[in-house]
């Protein structure tokens, strides 16, 4: 966590299971204290997600925006995918630009 942003790393290679998800929401809920914190997740390298790890990534509303950097084109379909959460989100392939966007405060219409 830095200056009010979560930011998580998922290990190139890794194939993200339904434990790897509920792993990082406990961390997520631990860093935010109760706030929902905006979050860049970086996807790059990584292989792919579990079904059920999915469907948990969707459940989730842990944090105010979420966004993904990628590099390539399962990082997209990933991030594709997950778009569809609770949480606002969007797919970047600039870390600076998915922080900074991540870290902006959401108008109220």
């Amino acid at each position: 966590m830095r200056s009010g942003l979560l930011v998580l790393w998922w290990a190139p290679g890794s194939l993200l299971t339904v434990a790897d998800i509920l792993e990082s929401y406990e961390g997520i809920r631990e860093l935010s204290d109760g706030y929902l914190l905006p979050l860049v997740i970086h996807l790059q390298g990584m292989v792919g997600i579990t079904a059920n790890a999915r469907t948990a990534m969707l459940e989730c509303d842990l944090t105010s925006r979420v966004g993904f950097v990628g590099t390539g084109p399962v990082d997209q379909v990933i991030a594709a995918f997950v778009e569809q959460s609770l949480s606002e989100s969007r797919y970047f392939e600039s870390p600076a630009k998915a922080e900074a966007w991540a870290g902006e405060a959401r108008s109220l219409d």
